[in-house]
């Protein structure tokens, strides 16, 4: 995902980098008896870092001919995402039609998706995240330079799995040099 107008990269492909990712995942709790879900496994920098066996992850990519809109999916306790922007609400609805009572979802997603008319009636139906990361710095999705817009990570945390992470809005603090292999 990155902050565009008319640009947009072929099915909104913006590889979520794996240090922002490593930043969230070191604060989850994740328990040996976990389901974990990623709706849009892109490269896998979210779906490889969660340490489950692959029996209790499942995934989702369009490119890779699942589509998350139209596959069912178990009771999940965790899921974790960069969702398309175009399609954030239907993903939104569907994934936490999708968690467990317990569960706990993380949505990378633009902090103005927060402020829009059109969405006011979504955020009345679903209610807004209990936990609000803001993202600092910015992220760089494509083309190595920093976005334009402020990002964060929308958190239900029914599942009390980012303790270190305080409800309401906060930040969330990563380093963007690149992970060496």
């Amino acid at each position: 995902m990155s902050s565009t107008r008319g640009n947009v990269i072929s099915q909104e492909h913006y590889p979520t980098p794996i240090n922002l990712v490593k930043a969230l995942i070191d604060r989850l709790i994740v328990k040996r008896s976990d389901l974990f879900l990623e709706p849009c496994k892109a490269d896998g920098n979210i779906y490889n870092l969660i340490d489950l066996p692959e029996a209790q992850k499942s995934w989702a990519e369009l490119s890779f001919g699942v589509d998350y809109l139209k596959t069912e999916f178990p009771k999940q306790d965790i899921i974790i995402t960069n969702p398309p922007f175009s399609l954030t609400c239907e993903f939104f609805r569907k994934s936490l039609s999708e968690l467990q009572p317990d569960g706990t979802l993380a949505y990378l997603q633009r902090v103005n998706f927060l402020g829009s008319q059109i969405r006011l009636p979504f955020w009345q139906e679903i209610g807004f995240p209990n936990k609000f990361p803001v993202i600092i710095p910015r992220p760089s999705f494509v083309y190595g330079s920093t976005d334009s817009t402020e990002y964060a990570w929308f958190i239900y945390d029914f599942g009390h799995r980012f303790l270190t992470i305080p409800k309401g809005v906060s930040s969330l603090t990563w380093n963007k040099v690149p992970l060496t292999t």
